[in-house]
């Protein structure tokens, strides 16, 4: 028979125990709701993504649609709905845009003139950028590319490569941030011929004002490239940059990029 001690200490064990067990089921049932959590999370993200490349895809139909169907690439935010959800979308046309992979180096300068730099300045940062982009013509060019550099205080040289960002050209020779916050909503990486004058804003008509291209009367030869930015909530946004040939072509249009997106950034 046992006493009241052991009876007492029984009792305690138990107590113990099932503390014990409170405390395991507490700590299994909040990782059970971290576990839905996160599963609900990668649900919603998965579902936005999926709404933002349908939107992306609705907008290229629109695109590629004559008459009342068809969308411009102003600039405008577009509602659409995909599934049960809603999108924001945006189409900007890229044609009226530098590439300074492909830029005359009159062109640059007359960009670089139009967002305020003097001509002088223009001149000389304009040929940096065409020497950043181009295998140098000679070891001896390749050098006193070097040593311009070196005597800025800078650890490299130009790659003589073709830019792989725009935010490269923050490297180029006499370039600053300021400068460069300037030119960037002007220049795109994706536009394959010089800038459409018809679709191009007043600093980029200034500049081909500046350096005689805006004279010519040619029409505009490549195929228009536009940037659909789709944004299912605040922050969940793809971007797509699409080269827009036309219902006539063999492929009426392709993709040249797609990735995530801060809302309304453009390349």
């Amino acid at each position: 028979m046992t006493g009241p001690a052991e009876r007492g200490f029984a009792l305690l064990i138990v107590l113990w125990v099932l503390v014990f067990v409170a405390f395991l089921m507490t700590q299994i049932m909040g990782s059970g709701r971290t576990a839905v959590n996160l599963a609900t999370n990668i649900r919603a993200a998965a579902i936005a993504r999926a709404a933002d490349d349908g939107a992306i895809n609705l907008a290229v139909l629109h695109l590629l649609s004559p008459g009342t169907a068809h969308w411009a690439a102003d600039g405008t935010n577009r509602a659409a709905t995909i599934g049960a959800t809603a999108v924001t979308l945006r189409i900007d046309g890229l044609t009226g845009r530098v590439n300074p992979n492909i830029a005359s180096a009159a062109l640059l300068a007359g960009l670089l003139q139009a967002v305020g730099t003097a001509p002088d300045a223009a001149s000389a940062i304009a040929a940096n950028i065409v020497a950043w982009r181009s295998a140098p013509a000679s070891a001896s060019a390749g050098a006193a590319n070097a040593a311009a550099y070196r005597r800025a205080g800078l650890n490299y040289a130009p790659p003589g490569r073709p830019f792989a960002t725009t935010g490269e050209l923050t490297d180029v020779l006499g370039m600053t941030p300021d400068l460069y916050a300037s030119l960037a909503p002007h220049l795109s990486l994706y536009q394959p011929a010089d800038p459409d004058p018809a679709a191009a804003d007043p600093y980029v008509k200034k500049a081909l004002s500046l350096s005689g291209a805006g004279s010519s009367s040619a029409a505009y030869q490549g195929a228009p490239v536009v940037a659909i930015t789709a944004c299912a909530g605040a922050a969940l946004c793809r971007r797509a940059l699409v080269s827009l040939a036309g219902l006539g072509a063999p492929s009426p249009f392709s993709i040249l990029a797609l990735d995530g997106a801060a809302p309304g950034s453009v390349q």
